[in-house]
């Protein structure tokens, strides 16, 4: 997650990507996060990146009017409020970035280990990242598997690291505990190396 924050820090204002001359696109980011409270999480991870907190909003429930009339709230879900995150999206405009943190817990009744519902998941939202040319960044966690290849440990179906254009982890090195690493695991759209 605090990879996230540095990602989002670095569109909300327009940064330069660590070790590149390339600038990313400035605009908008949406956070989905289910683990993280936004007061006392995400806002002080945005601050210490350095993040234009204008820039960066939090989505954290859905405000409806059940059969009585009565106010409720509920948590997002990606199969029946896509449209809603269309709409938010929208509503801000110049939205350049959706961190979703962790996907699973925005997939309502979905069965994330069943390849064609995640597929079927995340194939609308693929094709509204690409309508409105915003790049969305899925969190989830590895399973305690040992001998499996790093893709093979991806919690939940193969679906989701296969949709994913590029996919990473975060590992920590068992002789060092403060260091971590930044591992590729998959990349479509670019050098592995990268």
């Amino acid at each position: 997650s605090q990879i996230t924050a540095n990602i989002a820090a670095t569109v909300s204002k327009g940064g330069y990507w660590q070790d590149t001359d390339q600038p990313a696109p400035q605009g908008k980011v949406i956070f989905l996060s289910a683990e993280d409270d936004p007061a006392d999480t995400i806002k002080p991870r945005l601050i210490a990146a350095g993040a234009d907190l204008k820039q960066c909003h939090v989505l954290q429930a859905i405000h409806y009017q059940d059969e009585e009339g009565e106010n409720k709230s509920r948590t997002f879900d990606l199969r029946q409020d896509i449209n809603r995150l269309e709409t938010a999206i929208k509503k801000m405009t110049d939205v350049k970035l959706i961190i979703i943190d962790p996907i699973s817990a925005y997939l309502g009744k979905t069965d994330s280990h069943n390849n064609a519902d995640m597929r079927g998941l995340l194939t609308p939202l693929a094709a509204m990242a690409a309508t409105y040319d915003i790049a969305i960044v899925l969190l989830t966690h590895l399973n305690k598997s040992i001998g499996q290849d790093a893709i093979g440990r991806v919690i939940g179906s193969v679906g989701l690291i296969a949709a994913a254009r590029a996919g990473y982890i975060v590992s920590k090195d068992p002789e060092s505990p403060e260091t971590r690493y930044f591992i590729p695991i998959k990349n479509n759209i670019g050098n592995d190396k990268d």
